[in-house]
């Protein structure tokens, strides 16, 4: 929490959701209303799933971004604004 909350009602709000046992509970709401058993569900590995880019992917990237600042650095329209969603 940055400083002081302004109300009693922001307190409470950081409160709640800073503590483990409400998002266990809302956990548990959300596998009964969809069937879902939480026994089955199994540990997702955060590895697993990752991408992991090259040298060379990072290496273009980084290229595309630095002359894609350079352009609008100079006023031109950024190029990259195509691959991101607004």
């Amino acid at each position: 929490m940055k400083g002081a909350p302004r109300s009693l009602e922001e307190w409470l709000f950081y409160k709640l959701m800073n503590s483990p046992g409400f998002h266990r509970f809302v956990r548990n709401v959300y596998y009964k209303v969809n069937g879902i058993n939480p026994q089955h569900m199994e540990p997702m590995s955060k590895t697993d799933r990752l991408f992991h880019p090259t040298a060379f992917q990072k290496f273009k990237a980084y290229r595309m971004l630095f002359w894609d600042e350079m352009r609008s650095t100079v006023g031109l329209p950024r190029l990259t604004d195509k691959y991101f969603k607004k």
